[in-house]
């Protein structure tokens, strides 16, 4: 009679040692061995080889691999794919042509290598694929098996009565401390209660706690689209007659910071030339100005406890990454204290420690992670304390300098962590609040309270004809961004976390009947793109360990990995013929455009003088920008159909790296947005080969990530927006 199949189950012992096709595996080591070469494995990849070991010629569903090797955790598909890449990079397998593990689309994984037990253990017989294995000796007596089984049945036996009486002992101490426990817990993860600063219309942001904690300054828009200016309230005060106003402005008034005695402020003043730093007495007055800096743009203003600088995020001609500056107090020129890469968003929100030695910012890179970073108030390496995948919007330093508070979106609505400033594991600070964000901390400085922005905003896709005024296309409660036309006009993809997570999603033309295509429910997913038939998307997603892969998701939803190299591709784009795919990557030290066949294998090197994102125009010549200097580039096409950067032009100058997915081509001409000083840009289309220009549309508010695309003819431009919305500030009077 046939045996049914066992169910596999994670509670089977790992076997002592197998050979799997040319390698001698060793579970308990998480070692392959083949002749002197050895190979470690992470745990969870061999318990995965394991799985299917037990079952050779079998295929082994997801639900199964679930069950087996992650039985009670939530994972996701791509966690078992990566386990999957890095088992075949072990055994030196090939995906497209395995020896060793093979895909069974839509199903899950099997194992078509001959399986048998190590030398040294086995009996004569050998295991071909197909045949089982189980945890025990395979050719063992059946006899000798009971015996070992009656044995260990007795061992734990013994051991479950022991663990038994352990715990009735165990129960009988702790219960007299128990009431004790349970008021220090619950005392220690009550909510801090938040009372709330100001309730005005509009966007109250930018809080700074006075040295003392007893006022709040902060910048407000009047309750409309008025130029922000500056105020301070008691930070105890929610009543409005306690608000002063110290600035009225037809600039922007933003970023106050209190002097360390408490007597002025300092703030930025930016007009569409440029921004000024100016003082102003906290009990009101006449600002003066301390610095002009034409043609920069500043975020950020902080004061260094010994009141002889100011540091601030800053960048010049309205593109480029942010970095940090150092501003003297005695008329001086600004001294720039990080440089990140030009590619990068750049680094914001600097706060000084208290003894003013070393200060924290957080950098954003180039696909959107962050980091919170610390470098010295001279100059020198900058140090990472934690990487985030998701926004950070602010940090300070605790009042005693031994950590640094910071707020994040760590699990889908942005809050406050706390992180010590040698690093580990993030906390989290529970805050009694009533709903919106949690941005931009600050602390007094003798750690009294600390203030917030508590913010209820979202991004939205917008349409615009050509010389018209943008008009919501695709807009919910969540984040919309990063749209991408099919070449038919007919669908749009895009970015959202309508699910709470980032996943693309597609709608028709008119922005109707939306619906969710992927399913990573976790990893940051960037730049859809479709294909040129309309059938299938490449987009870039960030892998729990780090690295930003590729991937190809078809019309029913179903991903299937283009990229698992270690360090990250970006910006992927299809060929006009649909045969490849270009990204760009940073394998060699710098970026680089690569393009590889679409179906699958080895990528070549496009360009030699870097590139972080490309597209094909209708000549066959490919459009890039690169991290390293403004413009959009084109590189013909050479003597093979194959573009390279042997004979490169400018098309246009105006580019920032940091745009590099701010940019797309509709047949002849590439769309381009180029950024003002006051925050406006301007969407500008370029002719490919005649380097003819043309001005379609002004918008506002468009964020730092990727979110332009066209209608096929340029009947539209799709635009990501920041879509209006209010911001008030809160107070937490007894936070340590």
């Amino acid at each position: 009679m046939e045996q049914a199949t066992p169910p596999l189950t994670s509670a089977a012992p790992l076997p002592t040692r197998l050979r799997i096709g040319e390698w001698e595996v060793e579970p308990m080591a998480n070692r392959l061995r083949r002749g002197d070469e050895v190979r470690r494995i992470e745990p969870k990849v061999m318990e995965v080889l394991v799985c299917m070991a037990r079952r050779p010629g079998e295929t082994v569903t997801r639900d199964e691999f679930m069950a087996d090797v992650w039985e009670g955790t939530i994972v996701t598909d791509d966690v078992l794919a990566r386990c999957i890449s890095e088992l075949r990079k072990a055994l030196g397998d090939r995906a497209r042509n395995p020896s060793y593990v093979e895909t069974i689309r839509k199903r899950g994984y099997r194992l078509i290598a001959d399986v048998e037990d190590a030398p040294e253990a086995r009996a004569d017989t050998r295991i071909a694929a197909g045949a089982r294995i189980t945890g025990g000796r395979a050719g063992a007596p059946a006899s000798a098996r009971e015996s070992r089984r009656a044995d260990l049945l007795r061992r734990r036996q013994r051991r479950r009565l022991s663990l038994v009486l352990g715990i009735l002992l165990a129960l009988t101490l702790v219960g007299a401390g128990a009431f004790i426990a349970i008021r220090v817990y619950t005392s220690q993860f009550r909510p801090l209660a938040a009372v709330p600063v100001t309730s005005l219309p509009g966007v109250e942001r930018d809080p700074a706690l006075s040295p003392n904690g007893s006022r709040v300054a902060f910048a407000w828009d009047g309750g409309g689209d008025e130029p922000f200016n500056i105020y301070i309230k008691d930070a105890s005060e929610e009543a409005a007659g306690s608000m002063q106003q110290l600035t009225d402005s037809p600039a922007d008034d933003h970023s106050p910071a209190w002097s360390p005695d408490g007597e002025r402020l300092a703030f930025a003043r930016c007009t569409e030339d440029g921004c000024g730093v100016y003082t102003v007495s906290a009990s009101g007055g006449t600002p003066a100005l301390l610095s002009d800096l034409e043609r920069f743009q500043v975020r950020n203003l902080v004061w260094s406890p010994d009141g002889l600088r100011l540091a601030f995020a800053g960048r010049q001609g309205g593109s480029g990454a942010f970095g940090v500056h150092l501003l003297p107090l005695d008329g001086s020129a600004p001294q720039r204290l990080t440089a990140p890469p030009a590619t990068y968003p750049g680094d914001l929100d600097p706060a000084f420690s208290p003894d003013g030695l070393r200060l924290a910012f957080v950098r954003t890179a180039l696909d959107g992670r962050q980091d919170v970073c610390t470098v010295s108030a001279s100059g020198g390496t900058v140090s990472r304390l934690v990487l985030e995948q998701k926004g950070v919007t602010g940090l300070d330093w605790s009042a005693d300098g031994r950590e640094i508070v910071y707020a994040a979106n760590r699990d889908g609505a942005a809050g406050l962590w706390r992180i010590g400033v040698n690093g580990g594991r993030p906390r989290w600070i529970a805050l009694g609040t009533d709903g919106g964000e949690v941005s931009e901390p600050s602390i007094a400085d003798n750690g009294s309270g600390l203030a917030f922005a508590r913010r209820l905003s979202r991004t939205q896709i917008v349409g615009v004809y050509p010389g018209g005024e943008p008009v919501p296309l695709l807009s919910s409660t969540r984040e919309d961004t990063q749209p991408n036309v099919s070449r038919d006009g007919s669908k749009i993809a895009f970015v959202s976390t309508r699910s709470g997570s980032h996943e693309v999603w597609v709608s028709d033309a008119r922005g109707e009947n939306p619906r969710r295509l992927t399913q990573f429910n976790g990893p940051r997913v960037s730049t859809p793109r479709w294909s040129p038939d309309g059938q299938s998307i490449v987009l870039a997603a960030r892998r729990q360990q780090g690295d930003t892969n590729l991937f190809i998701v078809g019309a029913d939803g179903e991903v299937r990995t283009l990229t698992s190299d270690p360090g990250d591709e970006v910006a992927p784009s299809w060929s006009r013929d649909g045969e490849w795919i270009y990204f760009a990557s940073q394998r060699t030290d710098t970026w680089q455009i690569y393009r590889m066949p679409a179906a699958g294998g080895d990528a070549q090197v496009i360009t030699r003088y870097g590139g972080v994102s490309a597209m094909e125009a209708s000549d066959g010549a490919l459009l890039v920008v690169r991290h390293d200097r403004n413009g959009l580039w084109r590189l013909p096409p050479g003597p093979d159909g194959i573009a390279r950067d042997n004979s490169i032009t400018r098309l246009r100058a105006n580019v920032a790296p940091a745009d590099w997915a701010n940019w797309t081509v509709d047949g002849a001409w590439a769309y381009v947005l180029e950024r003002r000083i006051d925050g406006g840009a301007l969407v500008v289309r370029v002719e490919t080969g005649r380097n003819v220009r043309e001005d379609v549309a002004q918008v506002s508010d468009v964020p730092d990530q990727p979110g332009l695309a066209v209608l096929p003819g340029g009947e539209r431009i799709l635009v990501t927006q920041i879509e209006r919305g209010e911001s008030d500030i809160a107070f937490v009077p007894d936070f340590r």
